[in-house]
């Protein structure tokens, strides 16, 4: 048995909005505990909760069992296998948040069951889910769709990976595709079946949704696809990702397609190695010299567009530039600065003035032990 604690508390400061002022504030952004189990050399679990904004989460939430070194087969609520980004854990991020894309159309955590194969330079997996796992803020969702008989919809979900790296695991790269076939699921509205909603905020303290489709109805099904290319060679690692979203409505009703990417890449200045996790063809945080600690310097530019054929949801675009310092293992200070345009569509699904652009300052203090 090993158990885990992580602590992340944010603060934000905004300025020069062109239309209207976005709040300043701070933030509880994670509060975690959770533990990882074994029995014997195939079977084991892993249970993660998060209490921050006083909402109880599930995160990772299940067992797996190995039939070999290389098949595997997980159950229970579990990262649909879409987006490398969205598969780094939140606690190894190396910017305070994920890009705009990948917040409005990755799908994240469900309950279902995933098969794995992976070995030294391949990692293929894919599976069947459903709703995501209740949580405090779900509940009346849930209540009044069950109450109707609603169905609840689901996914599946696969990707594959290449992942050719040295002997040390030190210099690599990563080529990734990734397809999701998705029916609408009741989480998302207490209206019922048949609606799906694509939005995302800028950060952790901000949550205001400019870029928000609303409500889509009479949704058939939806197919998304994404492409993911990574290179990391010691200190220095880059990354990059596109996705692409088709919504198919019922009878006369145009298609809606919405799409987005980024480009990012970092670099340690005192001798820290990227450290990258072949078990979930993402990074994990970077090994460090505990001694010295050490500082990472990174650049991202990210766009997002949801605006289809009669849904408006909104464009933006994010220019970012940060800094993490390293004390040790168990503690790090993040420093992001972002410039963010919007256009005329992004108003928060009608409910703001749109082309609102402005600058934003966000800091995190993370421990984790």
């Amino acid at each position: 048995m090993k158990f885990f604690r992580r602590i992340s508390a944010d603060g934000a400061v905004n300025w020069n909005e062109t239309q209207e002022n976005v709040s300043n504030g701070a933030t509880i952004s994670q509060l975690a505990i959770g533990g990882i189990f074994s029995f014997g050399e195939r079977l084991e679990g892993k249970l993660e909760l998060d209490f921050a904004n006083r909402q109880l989460t599930l995160l990772d939430n299940f067992i797996t069992y190995k039939f070999t070194k290389e098949y595997s087969l997980r159950m229970g609520n579990i990262q649909e296998p879409f987006s490398m980004d969205l598969l780094n854990s939140f606690k190894d991020l190396s910017m305070m948040n994920r890009a705009q894309v990948v917040n409005a159309l990755a799908p994240g955590h469900h309950i279902g069951m995933m098969g794995t194969f992976e070995n030294r330079q391949w990692l293929i997996h894919g599976g069947l889910f459903f709703q995501r796992s209740m949580n405090s803020g779900q509940k009346a969702t849930w209540e009044a769709n069950y109450a109707k008989g609603v169905n609840e919809g689901f996914s599946t979900t696969a990707r594959a990976v290449w992942m050719p790296q040295n002997e040390q695991k030190t210099k690599g790269l990563h080529m990734g595709v990734a397809g999701s076939y998705r029916t609408p699921k009741t989480d998302v509205s207490d209206e019922g079946k048949n609606v799906v909603r694509y939005s995302q905020s800028a950060n952790t303290v901000n949550k205001i949704r400019f870029i928000d489709t609303g409500l889509i109805t009479e949704v058939d099904h939806s197919w998304l696809a994404g492409a993911e290319l990574s290179v990391y060679d010691g200190p220095f690692k880059f990354q990059a990702e596109y996705m692409h979203n088709w919504v198919n409505r019922k009878g006369a009703l145009a298609m809606e397609k919405c799409s987005g990417f980024y480009v990012q890449a970092f670099y340690l200045l005192f001798g820290g190695q990227q450290d990258y996790n072949n078990s979930r063809g993402a990074y994990n945080l970077p090994k460090i010299d505990n001694d010295k600690g050490d500082i990472e310097v990174m650049a991202r530019f990210d766009r997002v567009d949801l605006n289809g054929t009669e849904i408006r949801g909104g464009a933006s675009n994010q220019w970012t530039l940060g800094a993490n310092y390293y004390i040790n293992e168990n503690i790090r200070l993040m420093l992001n600065y972002a410039y963010i345009t919007h256009d005329r569509n992004a108003d928060a699904n009608g409910e703001r003035i749109g082309k609102n652009n402005y600058n934003t300052l966000t800091a995190r203090v993370q421990l984790r032990f």
